[in-house]
C-alpha cells in the first residue's frame, strides 16, 4: 500500500466525482450500452475510492504509473467470501481485467480531454486470462429434450418455446434476444436481424426451420395476448406487464425448461449459445461461419469451441493407433 500522509479534502473528492460523471456522459454520447455504462461507472468509482483511501495526492493529474501498479496489485490481493461455502477467494482474473479496463478507459479520456499531460495507464499490462472451456455443454439430445419439453398449447408456453428455439438456432446473446423487435424477423427469407449486438454491430442470421415455425406460431397465436402496451414493438413480451422481457426472465425460462427436461447440468441462457457453436463445429461448420453467426469480432473468441472432447479423442485412438488397430 502507498504511504498515507493526509486526507483528501471534500472539494477534491467532489472534483473526482464530477470527472467520473463527465466520463459517463462521454460514453453515453458514444452510444455505449446501458450495461457497459453501469459497469464502467461502478469500476471507476472503485478505483477513485481506492485512490482516496490509499494516496495523498492533490488531484487526478498527479497519478503516476506507480500508483496504478499499486492499484493493480491491490485488486489481485482482494479476497471475497463465497456465499455458499464461506471460503475466501481472490477476484476472478476476468473481474480484475474489467476493473482495470474501466480505469484505463477513464485515463485515456482524461488525456484526450487535456485534464492530464500524459496517460499513466498506458504502461499497465492487463492480466493474462486463461482460455477456459465452456462448461456444461448440452448434447444434441439434451438440447432437443430441453426445447421439446416445453408444450405449445398455452400462450406463455408458446412464447417460451419460441425463445428456446431462437436461442439454440442462432446462438444469440441474452441481451440481444430481449432487444429484438417484431421488425427484426423476416419470415419470407427465414432470417433474423440482430442489431446493437456486442460492439454495437448488426448481423443477419438464418433461422432453422423449427425456430421459424415456433416464431410463426408465437406471432400468430400468443404475442397479442401479452402485448397490451400501445406501440409495443418488442418481439418477446412479458406475460405479466405486457412490456419487454428482461435478462432475468430469460434465465428463469431456460432454468424452468432444464428442470422439466430433468437435465442435471447447470444450464444458463449462455449454455445454449455455447451448445449451438459446439454442435455446429462438430457438424463440420467452418469456424469463420460460426464467428459470423455469434457476432464475434475476433476469431480467437470463437476458437474456444475447437476443444477436443475426451470421447472424440478416445475414438480416434481406438481407430488410428497402431496398438489399438484390429
Amino acid at each position: 500500500m502507498l504511504e498515507k500522509k493526509r486526507m483528501w479534502t471534500e472539494n477534491q473528492k467532489q472534483k473526482l466525482e464530477l470527472l467520473r460523471n463527465r466520463f459517463l456522459e462521454y460514453l453515453t454520447a458514444l452510444n455505449y450500452s446501458t450495461a457497459t455504462l453501469v459497469n464502467y461507472g461502478r469500476d471507476v468509482r472503485v478505483f477513485l475510492d481506492w485512490l482516496i483511501e490509499n494516496t495523498s495526492l492533490n488531484s487526478i493529474s498527479d497519478v503516476t504509473a506507480a500508483h496504478l501498479s499499486q492499484y493493480q496489485i491491490a485488486l489481485y490481493q482482494i479476497e471475497i467470501e463465497d456465499e455458499k461455502t464461506g471460503e475466501k477467494k481472490r477476484l476472478a482474473v476476468g473481474t480484475q481485467t474489467n476493473k482495470l479496463a474501466a480505469m484505463k478507459r477513464f485515463f485515456l479520456w482524461l488525456w484526450q480531454e487535456g485534464a492530464i499531460v500524459h496517460n499513466p495507464s498506458s504502461s499497465i499490462q492487463m492480466p493474462k486470462q486463461p482460455k477456459l472451456l465452456p462448461k456444461n455443454i448440452l448434447t444434441p439430445a439434451e438440447a432437443k429434450r430441453l426445447i421439446e419439453t416445453v408444450p405449445t398449447k398455452k400462450p406463455r408456453d408458446i412464447r417460451d418455446r419460441a425463445i428456446l428455439e431462437v436461442m439454440y438456432a442462432t446462438g444469440i446473446r441474452r441481451a440481444e434476444l430481449v432487444s429484438l423487435t417484431i421488425y427484426d424477423v423476416e419470415m419470407t427469407t427465414g432470417t433474423l436481424r440482430i442489431e446493437h449486438g456486442k460492439g454495437d454491430e448488426t448481423r443477419l442470421v438464418p433461422l432453422t426451420a423449427s425456430a421459424l415455425s415456433a416464431l410463426k406460431l408465437y406471432l400468430e397465436e400468443s404475442r397479442n395476448c401479452f402485448a397490451t402496451e400501445p406501440g409495443q414493438t418488442r418481439l418477446f413480451v412479458s406475460s405479466r406487464s405486457g412490456g419487454r422481457l428482461d435478462a432475468d426472465d430469460i434465465r428463469r425460462i431456460v432454468g424452468k425448461a432444464a428442470k422439466n427436461a430433468k437435465i442435471k447440468k447447470h444450464i444458463t441462457p449462455h449454455t445454449l449459445r455455447h451448445s449451438c457453436a459446439t454442435h455446429l463445429l462438430k457438424g463440420k461448420a467452418d469456424i469463420r461461419q460460426i464467428q459470423k453467426l455469434l457476432g464475434h469480432r475476433r476469431l480467437s473468441s470463437t476458437e474456444i469451441y475447437t476443444h477436443v472432447e475426451l470421447g472424440d479423442l478416445a475414438e480416434v485412438i481406438s481407430r488410428c493407433h497402431p496398438r489399438e488397430k484390429k
